[in-house]
């Protein structure tokens, strides 16, 4: 009776260490899986960003200049000689705006409204007039918080001066609202206004382009300064901090898969390890019969295989599951511009097969060590034991 108790308790201990270790897979392909969907989607989220509101290749004067001179032949090569989907050219500088007894000081841009409005659409975050009103002589369009700081409402004159700058009265035509810092940092005049305030002729500052394919930025910033000799930068240089998500946010997930998938091999290891001590005796008798070593050792390498297939099964269910619950949650933010109302996930059919393939091999390898203990027992010990 005493056997029997010893018996069923070593039974149960090892359906729990069996059961334990699938769960410890599954855990680990789910996570992976959920992780990865996550990565991706804020990938995503980032690179949409950058696809719709942002310029991906900017263009500066010649080191030692202010200004850009001959911005109209020089947009005339860039839409020519490098392949690019638009272009638009602006005026900035920085002026100080004064209403009554408020002041504050500004980013001014001359612009030419449809050109610029391609790059940033900012006539989707109009909320009042619309952009194209600053052509209609020395009009304003500003954000909303830089309207509310200087108490602005539409139809007010406000004053813009600066140190060597020509003063101007601006009329508010128009209020935008991107949720991003431009909204109480910039505001829109036409180029022929900007061109005046600052008094130094037809000239420009900046010239910015959007390509078809984003990732070409760098590559296309290098010829077309090779061949301008302006200084020109990709959107991975002009702004750095997106460049660092996309890098920071493939770096963590890496290391979150890595982590789980080493907790995943080591609680293989170790039950595959506690078979073989269980075992010891069955393997002697195998062995005393006729059995090879090498079947021997073939035999706990299957029985790793087949966890890690039922734990990569269920932690693909676990993984799809946990994407659809989190995905399935509302809410609203803003960020970059951008209405934010879930988290952002993408699932990439790819990962259900790869990392249950990498969860498999990494059984196959944590029982590799226990497989080759068990081969090489000796079957009289073994039988004895």
């Amino acid at each position: 009776m005493f056997e029997i108790s010893i018996a069923s308790r070593h039974l149960i201990y090892r359906k729990r260490q069996t059961f334990l270790s699938i769960i410890a897979i599954a855990l680990a392909v789910g996570i992976s899986i959920f992780f990865t969907s996550l990565a991706n989607g804020s990938q995503q989220l980032l690179t949409e960003i950058v696809i719709e509101k942002l310029p991906h290749i900017t263009v500066y004067p010649k080191e030692g200049d202010d200004y850009i001179y001959l911005y109209r032949s020089l947009i005339d090569k860039i839409k020519n000689d490098i392949e690019v989907d638009t272009v638009a050219y602006s005026l900035a500088s920085k002026a100080s705006f004064s209403f009554k007894d408020r002041t504050k000081n500004v980013l001014l841009k001359g612009i030419v409204p449809k050109d610029e409005d391609e790059i940033y659409q900012i006539s989707q975050s109009m909320i009042l007039g619309n952009l194209s009103s600053i052509m209609g002589g020395k009009n304003v369009v500003l954000g909303r918080k830089l309207a509310n700081d200087l108490k602005l409402k539409m139809g007010d004159n406000v004053e813009a001066s600066f140190p060597n700058a020509n003063r101007a009265q601006l009329t508010v035509v128009g209020i935008f609202d991107t949720g991003t810092p431009l909204d109480e940092q910039a505001a829109f005049v036409s180029l022929k206004t900007s061109q005046g305030f600052v008094g130094k002729g037809d000239i420009v500052n900046v010239i910015e382009a959007r390509l078809d394919d984003i990732f070409q930025s760098n590559a296309v910033a290098q010829k077309l300064k090779s061949q301008t000799n302006y200084e020109a930068e990709g959107w991975q240089e002009t702004y750095p901090e997106i460049r660092s998500s996309l890098a920071a946010s493939r770096f963590w997930t890496g290391i979150t898969v890595i982590l789980v998938m080493i907790v995943a091999f080591l609680g293989i290891a170790n039950t595959m390890t506690m078979r073989v001590m269980d075992k010891t005796q069955e393997i002697g008798m195998l062995m005393s019969i006729g059995a090879r070593r090498l079947n021997i050792m073939k035999i706990f390498l299957l029985e790793s295989c087949i966890l890690g297939i039922l734990g990569s099964i269920l932690g693909c269910v676990i993984g799809f599951l946990a994407v659809i619950a989190v995905g399935s949650f509302k809410f609203g933010i803003e960020a970059g511009g951008e209405e934010i109302t879930s988290v952002p996930l993408v699932i990439i059919p790819m990962d259900f097969l790869t990392y249950p393939l990498l969860a498999i091999v990494l059984c196959l390898a944590a029982g590799l060590y226990p497989a080759i203990r068990a081969s090489r027992l000796d079957p009289v010990i073994a039988i004895r034991d």
